[in-house]
């Protein structure tokens, strides 16, 4: 006689939860809330880098080994960025955001998930060029310490520039892109100047709360990674970190439908943005 009456649970995803329950008790990083379908994808890619038949094989090396969990965590919460990355997006943000921003006497941005520094280092060469970078105060937080660490150092491979330099261009630049860095070996590294105004925090949007009220909040491609609960749960963090009058930009691919719903005192700036400004609450 059977001992055991077994449940028809998937193997790997028992594995997967009892890696992330691990992860969490071990290190204090929690992701449950991601999106399931893509942090199991990604989190079964890890057995074929360690050459592992399962992901439980992992589990005892990653409680040991801060250098393995560090591979684990960067594999998770992998930045995808480039300068001036959707330069229609850009392009807007010079025209509608940066000069209503001016209105400020003081400007604090948000920029959440800044992966390896491109995106923040676009704000920063933007409010340059608009005059306004002397008077702002750019916080960019990642959870990922090895990112925020590349981010500060504003290193890339020269490669990058080509494309990048079409992205300046579309998005209505009309300097010369190339002026913002200097060489670094064979790579470039952004100029010291631009990173004066830029403070980097390591922070993570499930376990910690507002930090500072912001005028502008950059939060792009950072929920698509996470499940609905932990999407709404983000956006009620973003929307308290705004003083009235500012403004949250999501990515093209977050397009959350019952966002006004839930969140009344943000209004999209129009149908083809993923830009919210924060109004008074309407009252019924």
């Amino acid at each position: 006689m059977a001992l055991f009456k077994w449940k028809n649970h998937d193997i790997e995803d028992v594995e997967v939860d009892l890696l992330l329950h691990a992860m969490l008790l071990r290190y204090g990083y929690d992701f449950s809330g991601y999106a399931r379908a893509s942090l199991k994808r990604r989190l079964l890619d890890l057995t074929r880098y360690f050459d592992v038949k399962h992901l439980s094989d992992l589990l005892s090396v990653m409680l040991y080994d801060e250098a393995v969990a560090q591979t684990v965590i960067n594999s998770i919460s992998v930045p995808t960025s480039e300068f001036f990355r959707d330069p229609s997006v850009w392009k807007e943000v010079r025209k509608t955001i940066l000069p209503a921003l001016d209105s400020f006497p003081w400007i604090n941005i948000w920029q959440v998930g800044c992966g390896r520094g491109e995106e923040v280092y676009t704000l920063a060469i933007l409010l340059h060029e608009s005059g306004l970078l002397n008077k702002t105060r750019i916080y960019a937080t990642d959870i990922n310490p090895a990112f925020l660490q590349e981010a500060k150092n504003g290193v890339w491979s020269s490669r990058h520039l080509r494309s990048w330099r079409e992205n300046y261009r579309n998005s209505g630049g009309e300097w010369d892109f190339d002026r913002y860095f200097g060489p670094h070996g064979d790579d470039i590294a952004i100029r010291e100047d631009l990173k004066k105004s830029i403070e980097f925090i390591q922070h993570n949007l499930v376990e910690d709360d507002v930090f500072k009220e912001m005028q502008f909040v950059v939060c792009r491609n950072v929920l698509i990674y996470f499940g609905m609960a932990l999407q709404e749960r983000v956006l009620h963090l973003l929307s308290r970190s705004l003083e009235r009058g500012g403004y949250l930009l999501l990515g093209h691919s977050e397009r959350i439908i019952d966002l006004h719903e839930n969140h009344p005192d943000l209004d999209q700036l129009d149908n083809s943005s993923q830009a919210y400004h924060k109004v008074i609450t309407r009252h019924v």
